[in-house]
């Protein structure tokens, strides 16, 4: 009976995860030193919530990206359900001969990749081959185009020299004009930026993507200038995990229901309703307004 109960589980979690795979893949497993391949991520029938890996400058020590490409999301309906496909490709080298394993990619509990090996072999040299004599240095042909530059630099200081000496060097006075530049605040520019996304009326003409975009921008735009950290280079997590101790729990809170939430409509298409849609535009503006620096008239 316990047997039974076992194989009965089993077969429940198979069925769950049927369908669902994750995979990294390389155009070829042996390159020469310099050599550029590509290096492929894909999540294929996702339903759940995934961790997509975040590299920077290397895949691991040793393999270097050249490029990367943007994460292209694909939409799965069917008549029960609605899946994901995700995948991203960057561009590779290494710079040093050897054996380099990229370790599998945990992108949840049930989705697990493949590791893989690179090898990176150094470019081979004939060691009988026959020693030749350095060649002799060639005579260059002089054509006119190898003066121009020269001609050129030559009169722009002709005329730099006669424009400082007629305007310049000969001028009795000069009357210098003190500009004051304004400073706005930035939560004065967060939120007439907000209230013109709000204008525009993306989300009821179907823009949803672009709406929350806007909102996005904006609010990491006013938190750099207010804050004094580089929002718009973070992620979510990133920026939570910096406002953290900077502003209140409610604060808190209401700023990552809305970054969440465009992120939600920006990568994965979801489309909030009518209700969220005016909550994310309120709680946006009310966390400007709660956070703006208080400037003070006597300066």
């Amino acid at each position: 009976m316990k047997k039974l109960f076992f194989i009965l589980i089993n077969l429940t979690i198979s069925l769950f995860c049927f369908g669902q795979k994750a995979i990294i893949t390389l155009d070829t497993n042996a390159i020469l030193i310099g050599e550029q391949i590509t290096f492929k991520i894909e999540c294929i029938d996702i339903d759940k919530t995934i961790n997509w890996p975040l590299f920077n400058d290397t895949i691991v020590d040793g393999i270097e990206i050249i490029s990367k490409s943007e994460i292209d999301t694909i939409s799965n309906s069917t008549n029960d359900e609605k899946t994901y496909s995700f995948s991203q490709e960057y561009l590779i080298t290494s710079w040093d001969s050897g054996a380099y394993y990229i370790p599998p990619i945990k992108l949840n509990d049930n989705l697990l990749t493949e590791g893989l090996l690179l090898n990176v072999m150094s470019v081979s040299t004939d060691q009988n081959s026959e020693i030749k004599d350095i060649k002799e240095p060639l005579e260059p042909e002089y054509e006119f185009k190898d003066f121009l530059p020269w001609i050129i630099l030559l009169m722009t200081i002709i005329l730099i020299v006669y424009l400082l000496k007629k305007y310049v060097l000969n001028k009795k006075e000069k009357v210098e004009k003190k500009i004051i530049k304004t400073i706005v605040p930035a939560h004065i520019t967060a939120l007439k930026e907000l209230n013109n996304i709000e204008k525009k009326k993306l989300w009821q003409s179907g823009k949803i993507k672009q709406y929350y975009s806007g909102i996005s921008e904006i609010l990491r735009k006013y938190m750099e200038h207010r804050f004094k950290f580089i929002a718009l280079e973070l992620t979510t997590d990133e920026i939570l995990l910096n406002m953290e101790n900077t502003i209140s729990r409610e604060e808190h809170l209401e700023l990552q229901q809305v970054l969440e939430r465009a992120d939600l409509a920006k990568f994965a298409k979801s489309k909030p309703n009518k209700e969220e849609n005016k909550q994310s535009m309120e709680l946006a503006k009310r966390f400007v307004d709660k956070t703006k620096k208080l400037e003070n008239n006597n300066e």
